[in-house]
């Protein structure tokens, strides 16, 4: 295994483990923001930031 292949195979571990790097209360803020009572900000914001940008959008217009 080249050492490309261990750092990508680390990579999804971690991923799979969990990212670290995110506290509990980033964690906690995530679930609010997706399936808490954020939720519907969260998705405003989504929904704005797809209508001003055509390409995030999935529009055709190329």
């Amino acid at each position: 295994m080249s050492i490309g292949e261990e750092l990508l195979e680390e990579r999804r571990r971690r991923r799979r483990a969990g990212d670290p790097r995110l506290s509990e209360a980033g964690k906690e803020l995530f679930r609010r923001m997706t399936t808490g009572d954020l939720a519907g900000e969260f998705q405003a914001a989504l929904d704005a930031v797809s209508d001003a940008d055509p390409l995030l959008g999935g529009s055709d217009d190329d």
